[in-house]
């Protein structure tokens, strides 16, 4: 089974919690087209480079459907890259 995701690429809003103790943040909320999505689980977090930059990148779900998010350290900005509803297309 082939899960098929859409390509976004665009600037969102983010709702965060950090836990101090382990050094960790993770997203709660995210605003997209006007719209709230409450995320409810972290699948997965990793870290890549580009250049000089370090970007954040964070699969998400709400339940019906998964996001991946990226957070660049240096401009603080949150993009939204991917999103699927996790059925084949």
């Amino acid at each position: 089974m082939l899960i098929m995701y859409e390509s976004i690429n665009e600037k969102v809003s983010v709702i965060l919690s950090y836990n101090r103790e382990a050094g960790t943040i993770l997203p709660l909320k995210m605003r997209w087209q006007g719209r709230v999505y409450s995320i409810s689980k972290l699948s997965y977090h990793h870290k890549i480079r580009d250049g000089r930059t370090i970007l954040h990148i964070f699969h998400v779900t709400n339940g019906a459907l998964d996001f991946r998010l990226k957070l660049n350290t240096d401009t603080l900005h949150w993009t939204l890259e991917e999103i699927s509803d996790g059925t084949p297309d």
